[in-house]
């Protein structure tokens, strides 16, 4: 070949080849080589009714074999038999369908996680999400009833239940409420960094001024041995040693007295009981701790538990329609347990409970007994309860007057 000819040809080679040597350069910077990396896909969702981890991960194309190997790797910090309709999940795969992880979520403040590492070994681990405490307040006036007035002013129906379930033992909130009341309370608030957890936790301090109950405030303090409870600002125990009713009702119908005309019986007797007119069905609370020293039928009371709470007060549940799971004569109850339900039998015009309180061995009107407490606070805390009393009203008068 002609020399001038062969050199043409060498730099036209040479120059080929370092277009080519650019372009591979360029496209490897870039990640555009001739052929593009796998990319992750993300599969997310909720476990619906039926579903099971295993199904769920066979129908996002996972092959059964790894999908199993995922459970029992992940069965180590989280039983899959207790997967629940609504707990999340979110899936990392390549687009070859390779399992790359999961993450598990069950509403607890747990996130459960698998995944593969480069060894193709499954590993599996159980992180805490990191929450914020907040103190959050709010006031407001009833209208109507308690739940309104919280519902009213943003808050929800397990904050007006808590708030209730505090005040129990001092106030009837379904007799004793009237329009103009007030209610202001403090208490704690968590959620997470993106808000998808946001829970309500404890009452830290609240207060319900009344017409007919007058000014009751609550504190929630914790004692030395770990133990919480509400007190006032006296250092008494709110918990008293009966509920102020023992159940939640519409209306009471009829009220003690010792001359009352009986809508059956056509005449004037003593009624030495409170009457609470409910719904048949509705379930009747022992009013404190005891014993059942009756369960049966008993002429006008009908179906009646008889519940002994100490050597000075008994108290009677008359006209139920059954009794309480497990309640016969002779077991113990703890307050608020279910003893029975409303009905109508015996000498009963329509389903209530007739409900009595024995003194001494003396029927005695339950609205007007001053209920004792259960306990105190003990001297040696005192410093401590007053300090925190302190700090609990201030934040109730900073924080809830403010209505943040």
């Amino acid at each position: 070949m002609n020399p001038q000819k062969r050199k043409k040809y060498l730099v036209l080679a040479s120059s080929l080849v370092l277009v080519f040597f650019l372009f591979f350069l360029y496209s490897s910077r870039k990640g555009k080589l001739f052929f593009s990396a796998p990319q992750i896909i993300v599969s997310s969702g909720t476990v619906a009714f039926g579903d099971s981890l295993f199904a769920i991960l066979v129908e996002k194309n996972i092959s059964p074999d790894e999908s199993q190997n995922v459970i029992q790797t992940f069965s180590s910090v989280f039983n899959p038999r207790r997967c629940q309709p609504g707990d999340s999940y979110k899936i990392l795969k390549s687009t070859g369908n390779d399992f790359i992880s999961l993450e598990y979520e069950d509403g607890s403040l747990n996130i459960y996680k698998v995944k593969k590492d480069i060894s193709g070994d499954y590993v599996a681990n159980r992180e805490e999400i990191n929450l914020e405490k907040k103190l959050v307040g709010l006031k407001g006036e009833i209208k109507t009833s308690l739940y309104e007035a919280i519902i009213e002013q943003g808050g929800n129906a397990e904050l007006a239940m808590k708030f209730a379930d505090i005040f129990a033992w001092q106030i009837d909130f379904l007799t004793e409420t009237r329009a103009g009341d007030t209610y202001e309370f403090v208490w704690e608030k968590y959620e997470n960094e993106n808000k998808k957890i946001n829970f309500d936790g404890n009452i830290l301090v609240g207060r319900y001024q009344g017409k007919e109950s007058s000014v009751h405030t609550a504190l929630l303090y914790e004692d030395e041995k770990g133990n919480s409870d509400y007190y006032n600002l006296k250092g008494e125990s709110l918990r008293k040693e009966f509920l102020r009713a023992p159940l939640n009702y519409r209306r009471i119908s009829s009220y003690f007295s010792y001359r009352r005309f009986h809508p059956i019986l056509r005449y004037l007797r003593p009624h030495l009981a409170i009457d609470y007119a409910a719904p048949e069905g509705t379930p009747v609370a022992s009013i404190g701790d005891g014993i059942v020293t009756f369960c049966g039928w008993e002429s006008g009371y009908g179906r009646l538990v008889i519940v002994r709470h100490n050597n000075v007060y008994s108290s009677y549940y008359g006209h139920l329609s059954r009794y309480g799971r497990g309640i016969k004569t002779g077991v113990k109850v703890k307050q608020g347990q279910v003893i029975g339900y409303v009905g109508a039998t015996g000498l009963a015009t329509g389903p209530h409970l007739d409900f009595r309180m024995k003194k001494y061995g003396q029927f005695v009107n339950f609205l007007k007994i001053k209920l004792p407490s259960v306990k105190l606070i003990r001297k040696e805390e005192i410093a401590k309860f007053e300090e925190m009393k302190k700090e609990k009203l201030t934040q109730l008068a900073r924080i809830a007057s403010k209505g943040e």
